[in-house]
């Protein structure tokens, strides 16, 4: 799989046993995709914050990308914004639900002064 950000190819990094949470990073800008994330999967992506490894100045390079093509299904993802309480920025597939965070998104978007807003901003299962 290509990143849709940089193109970089993409390696699979679930640490999920059951596979119920697909993520893949990319080896050259260390975005993450992860194949569907809904609300239902923080409890399980909570205990993955480590894949998100990549450096987070490389991930602010991309994020301000809009058109950002679902490797997936190939729709144009949609951005889903806040600015108040906090920044948050990343994509998601209106069709399919897949989803993808430039580094270092993971790692802030699970501590406790965002993850509330984050998860606000997912689908529900």
């Amino acid at each position: 799989m290509q990143c849709p950000k940089c193109y970089g190819e993409m390696d699979n990094v679930s640490v999920d046993s059951e596979d119920s949470v697909r993520i893949d990073r990319c080896q050259q800008c260390g975005g993450l995709y992860f194949d569907q994330l809904t609300r239902g999967d923080i409890a399980i992506v909570e205990t993955q914050v480590d894949v998100d490894s990549g450096d987070e100045s490389v991930g602010a390079e991309y994020d301000d990308m809009v058109y950002v093509e679902c490797p997936k299904c190939d729709k144009i993802m949609d951005q889903r914004l806040t600015e108040e309480p906090v920044r948050i920025r990343f994509e998601l597939c209106p069709t399919c639900h897949s989803t993808f965070l430039d580094a270092g998104e993971l790692r802030q978007y699970m501590s406790a002064a965002y993850r509330e807003e984050f998860e606000a901003l997912l689908p529900v299962r």
